[in-house]
């Protein structure tokens, strides 16, 4: 037989008994549904993981301290040292390394204007190689990068950590964060703060803790030489929100202004380590763990809840899958009652010279056809649930409206568009293939069935 003929012939059997098919097919479409709509609610929680570390930084960042010892509950030998900075630098897949350094037995103040007029008492600080800042994916809201060692960075909202001494409480301080009428932040209409850091002389005032002496240690003043204002990314830093950078260099320099000795093993209290690409993130952290050391990184974390998510699909889909199998106790039935009832169709085609493989074709292709026209529709309805669902969290139906760049929204996703349901092409592929494969098992042992029918014994009967 052609296969044009069996693929008529398969149509013609399933059209003849429409009701039956149509209730087969049902079965199928609500299991394949089920599948769909179940794993794309797990493949939306994960686009949420990632939108929300993406916000968070850079992916390909990671952070090295000390190693510790859990056993002891001490710290390792390994020190984060020039030795180490090298060592990093040596490691296949590094783009760039950057020693940060603190000063953590000093209070950290600020005054800016003219006279000392704006005061910030709090502000990160930190000690940095400048000339790394590029390399290391630091971008710049205003201004350059430094040049030379007196030169520092400051983050994006630095100017917003001031008060201002000659203005009244409650309008002495810009509050950066604004709300609109939705109770959302408004990031179009942040207002601007007393002063352009680029513009303006920033003395940073430092006092340690304790001077051992047990009078109130004098302050020491440095005038800041500010070039540059850097875009906020909370994974290469905190300073990069609103803190300052100093090139280490320069650090190391008012350190030995300050405590007047040089310190010949100077040691730093972080390095970061940028990989050149997400794929290498994970081996490049575990080389710098196998040296001894300790490592945090974004997409460690995102490996971790891509983990939990996968599971959560997994867990969802086998919810999904009990329609399916339901649908597929169905599909072997239908294909049974079939045969029994074709008993001399079977017959007169054997005797009529017809191959056994043809056969089981033509009651394999019934079955499969019936997969996937479940598989089909299933999908289609899949798409109108997922859309739904993401507009109804989109807050369309609570007075919004519905546009048609919300429903592109919710079908495709966006620029910082976070959806609750995501159907990704392998989804797609995957149901339809298992659709089909759930109608082919089905029908397998029916078809096999079919086959093994005596055609002189279903003439005769008939």
């Amino acid at each position: 037989m052609r296969f044009a003929d069996i693929l008529k012939m398969c149509f013609d059997s399933l059209s003849r008994r429409k009701g039956r098919t149509i209730l087969t097919v049902l079965g199928v479409f609500i299991g394949c549904t089920s599948i769909i709509v179940m794993v794309s609610i797990g493949a939306g929680m994960q686009e949420s993981y990632d939108q929300m570390l993406k916000n968070m930084g850079d992916l390909s960042i990671i952070e090295v301290y000390r190693g510790y010892n859990q056993n002891t509950g001490t710290q390792t030998e390994s020190k984060l040292d020039e030795k180490a900075v090298e060592s990093f630098h040596e490691i296949a897949g590094v783009k760039a390394v950057m020693p940060k350094a603190s000063l953590d037995d000093y209070n950290i103040s600020f005054k800016a204007g003219i006279n000392g007029r704006y005061t910030a008492n709090w502000v990160d600080f930190a000690g940095i190689d400048s000339s790394a800042l590029e390399d290391m994916g630091f971008e710049l809201m205003d201004g350059r990068y430094p040049e030379s060692s007196d030169e520092v960075v400051v983050g994006q909202y630095f100017a917003y950590n001031f008060f201002d001494t000659l203005m009244p409480d409650g309008r002495n301080y810009v509050d950066r964060y604004v709300w609109d009428e939705n109770g959302n932040i408004d990031t179009e209409n942040v207002p601007d703060p007393f002063f352009d850091p680029l513009k303006t002389s920033i003395t940073m005032v430092l006092k340690p803790y304790n001077n051992g002496t047990g009078t109130e240690p004098t302050p020491y003043e440095v005038e800041l030489k500010v070039v540059g204002v850097l875009k906020e990314d909370r994974g290469k830093g905190y300073e990069t929100s609103s803190g300052v950078m100093m090139d280490i260099n320069a650090l190391k320099s008012l350190l030995k202004d300050l405590t007047g000795k040089t310190d010949t093993k100077f040691e730093y209290s972080s390095i970061n380590v940028k990989a050149e690409s997400l794929d290498a993130v994970a081996d490049v952290e575990q080389s710098i763990k196998d040296l001894g050391y300790s490592t945090y990184s974004m997409q460690s974390m995102r490996d971790e809840l891509n983990k939990q998510t996968r599971q959560i699909e997994l867990m969802l889909g086998g919810l999904g899958a009990i329609s399916l199998l339901v649908a597929a106790i169905g599909i072997t039935n239908t294909m049974i009652m079939s045969i029994s009832e074709r008993t001399k169709e079977i017959g007169i085609m054997k005797a009529l010279g017809c191959y056994v493989r043809d056969i089981r074709a033509m009651f394999l292709m019934e079955a499969g056809s019936i997969g996937l026209l479940g598989g089909v529709l299933g999908l289609l309805f899949s798409f109108i649930i997922s859309v739904g669902i993401n507009l109804f969290s989109f807050g369309a139906f609570s007075g919004g409206g519905v546009t048609w760049e919300l429903i592109k929204q919710a079908l495709i996703g966006g620029e910082n568009v976070t959806r609750v349901s995501v159907i990704k092409p392998e989804l797609i592929i995957f149901a339809l293939v298992f659709s089909v494969l759930v109608g082919l098992v089905s029908g397998y042992q029916p078809a096999n069935k079919a086959v093994k029918i005596s055609a002189l014994e279903a003439i005769r009967n008939e």
